[in-house]
């Protein structure tokens, strides 16, 4: 079997460092400066998306990191997976992991976890940076022990997830070699099915605080109930929860999320302080959005129809690297507890190659809730378009969003439309036009 060239590593290396040192210039002009507390005159008529100068700046600063960060990240990990194979780390975790039992499962609780454990740890830099630019940009007020808290359980939940989906995933290569990626893939439909049910009551509560949001917020709750009546279904109070989110951020943000009896709307506390009644309205809208058109379920479909494709080129490409590499690296089979690195190096390659359809997808979806969040409020407070435009500029400005994004970042890396096209959108989709029916929301607005 062929070995790796050592010139593929010295490129990679060669890569990394260029674009690191190109990187420089950029991440020293990119200094953050304090932001100004005037936002945008609410007395004055949204047009477009613009930032006052400081924000422009900070916006600019921000974006250029994270598209810097959009191709340093890959890389780096493309590297550190290629030495963890090289370096046959995972050889000497399956040595130990079959010296201490001859049990599959306990294997399984050893060796995987492990990678879990060294993967997450040597990605803990590029972590730390990313909420050290987050904290300069006074985008988080996190502190580092609270941040470093939640880093711990996030790695205690991917231990205990990548164990159980491990030892599924190698029982199923050792049974059925040639169509592991097809049995995998319907062994995963249930699992992430139950993951996003219990996501709400189970997880999310373990890094930051929920509770209902009608005992403390009882007037902006009849105003959201207003909202769900001209809806055509039901979201009791009881499914709508606020988040202490200004704990550990400063924007505000609003999601559903659950499934079935698990699925509600949350809203950010950042969002009751800083938005008006009616643009909570609207916002709510949007969200309601996700919830009435189903868009949890869509996305699970979407998703997991995407990720069947991705298994089967996964397969394809660890079969072939095995077949050239396998040797080298001290890997005995696809079945092997050392090809763990080797198939998460195929299915990383696949996810990235994936990345904008799947975004391209939830863009799709974030229009039509923003679509549908402009058809329920319309009419129930004046201008509505004007009110939407604003709650999309209070949000630019919150998280620095660039008005002058690249439209291949957006193709690439953009899970929402940019800003400044939602703000278009608003000011000219007007449902109430007679020639301008509305799609999703039927029913004449309540007054």
């Amino acid at each position: 079997m062929r070995r790796l060239p050592r010139l593929f590593f010295f490129s990679l290396t060669l890569i990394l460092a260029c674009v690191l040192s190109a990187a420089l210039p950029f991440i020293a002009d990119a200094q953050p400066t304090p932001n100004s507390e005037v936002a945008h005159d609410s007395s004055q008529p949204i047009t477009h998306y613009q930032l006052p100068s400081d924000k422009l700046q900070n916006a600019r600063g921000l974006y250029v990191i994270t598209g810097i960060l959009f191709f340093v990240s890959p890389l780096y990990g493309l590297a550190v997976i290629l030495l963890f194979l090289r370096r046959r780390w995972m050889v000497k975790f399956r040595d130990l992991a079959e010296r201490t039992s001859s049990n599959s499962f306990l294997q399984a609780l050893i060796a995987v976890p492990l990678f879990a454990i060294a993967m997450t740890v040597l990605a803990l830099p590029l972590s730390v940076y990313s909420h050290h630019v987050s904290r300069s940009y006074g985008i988080s007020v996190q502190e580092w022990g609270s941040w470093f808290r939640d880093w711990f359980v996030q790695l205690l939940l991917v231990m205990i997830l990548s164990a159980v989906l491990g030892w599924i995933l190698y029982a199923v290569i050792r049974k059925r070699p040639r169509r592991w990626w097809l049995y995998f893939w319907l062994a995963l439909l249930p699992i992430v099915a139950f993951l996003t049910f219990i996501a709400p009551v189970a997880v999310d509560p373990l890094f930051n605080h929920y509770e209902l949001l009608q005992p403390k917020n009882p007037e902006l709750v009849a105003q959201l109930e207003r909202v769900v009546a001209r809806s055509g279904t039901q979201i009791p109070p009881s499914r709508m929860y606020e988040m202490k989110a200004s704990e550990k951020l400063t924007g505000s943000n609003a999601y559903v999320t659950g499934f079935g009896a698990t699925k509600r709307v949350v809203v950010w506390d950042t969002a009751i302080q800083k938005f008006t009644i009616p643009q909570i309205m609207f916002v709510f809208g949007h969200e309601m959005g996700h919830y009435v058109l189903g868009h949890i379920v869509k996305g699970f479909v979407f998703a997991m129809s995407v990720f069947l494709v991705l298994f089967y080129l996964s397969y394809r490409l660890a079969a072939w690297m095995y077949s050239r590499w396998g040797a080298a690296w001290g890997i005995r089979s696809l079945g092997d507890w050392a090809s763990v690195p080797l198939l998460w190096l195929a299915i990383s390659v696949m996810l990235f190659i994936s990345a904008p359809m799947l975004n391209a997808f939830s863009r799709h979806l974030e229009h039509q809730a923003d679509q549908y969040g402009l058809e329920v409020v319309h009419g129930m407070f004046p201008d509505s378009s004007q009110v939407a435009a604003q709650s999309f500029q209070i949000l630019g400005e919150e998280w620095l969003e660039y008005p002058d994004v690249n439209p291949l970042a957006v193709f690439f890396a953009w899970d929402h439309p940019p800003i400044a096209s939602r703000i278009q959108f608003a000011l000219t989709y007007n449902p109430g036009k007679a020639d301008e029916q509305p799609a999703f929301v039927k029913n004449p607005p309540n007054k």
